[in-house]
């Protein structure tokens, strides 16, 4: 499993990547319910999320549990 990225780069033009206990608490949700998707993600997934869907925005929030990911932009 690859760790979860926290806040990174400051430059401009660089998306700054945190932690996000709304997108932690969206991915665990998804978890319990064995499903993919939640009204609070962006970009939700199970298994790795594919790079080339996430735009290049300025801050972007994660959260992850057992598999599955949550994106907010």
């Amino acid at each position: 499993m690859t760790p979860a990225p926290t806040v990174t780069g400051n430059g401009p033009g660089t998306t700054n990547w945190f932690t996000s206990p709304q997108a932690v608490a969206a991915a665990k949700r998804m978890a319990a319910a064995r499903t993919v998707g939640d009204p609070v993600c962006s970009l939700s997934a199970v298994g790795q999320p594919n790079p080339s869907l996430v735009p290049q925005v300025g801050r972007i929030g994660i959260g992850h549990y057992d598999g599955y990911w949550c994106l907010i932009w």
